[in-house]
């Protein structure tokens, strides 16, 4: 597991062998996982880890780039739960609702290009109502999970792929899947051949 500055809900941010969970977080598994978006801080002296939540008010205007997770598709739109905006090279936690535009035929044949519990990286081209865009290279899904078995998917020769199912499965992935470098930089990230 790599060490994490800043924490989605749903991340796994320690072990319960390394640290106790505090603020902000809940042990399951064995692992300690973020409940709100922030910067992660472990107290080494208490073997404590905690996510930092900041209090910054802040409203995505056209053009912010935005992080979240879908929650809802619906005809040719999908529901996104905004997390976090970035804004000046800083992260900033927002709880807000946007739509993305789907260009399928018809709301069953979506799964190609997201689904539910899909993390996005999006830009805001629409404040009211509030829509969002996944369709440039540096955005799309940066994380998902199999539709069979819900093991998280890892990039492999440029394809999702489980290794519990044997499976593919394709989604529009931002540059760098797996990795989730959420200032939207291209790194090596985790791929595997």
């Amino acid at each position: 597991m790599e060490d994490k500055n800043i924490a989605f809900p749903g991340d796994i941010i320690a072990i319960e062998e390394e640290y106790l969970p505090g603020k902000n977080t809940e042990e399951y598994g064995g692992n300690i996982y973020a409940t709100v978006m922030g910067k992660v801080y472990k107290d080494d002296k208490n073997l404590v880890v905690s996510i930092i939540a900041e209090n910054k008010k802040i409203k995505p205007s056209v053009g912010s780039i935005v992080y979240g997770k879908v929650i809802k598709v619906i005809n040719k739109e999908a529901i996104i739960q905004i997390s976090a905006v970035s804004l000046n090279n800083n992260i900033y936690p927002v709880n807000i609702e946007s739509r993305l535009r789907l260009p399928v035929q018809n709301k069953n044949a979506y799964s190609h290009i997201i689904t539910l519990g899909d993390m996005i990286r999006g830009r805001i081209t629409g404040v009211k109502p509030l829509y969002l865009t996944i369709f440039s290279p540096n955005l799309g899904v940066l994380k998902t999970r199999c539709l069979v078995c819900r093991r998280e998917l890892i990039l492999r020769d440029d394809t999702l792929y489980c290794n519990n199912c044997q499976r593919s499965e394709t989604r529009k992935i931002a540059s760098d899947y797996g990795n989730i470098n959420i200032l939207g930089g291209n790194n090596e990230g985790r791929r595997e051949s």
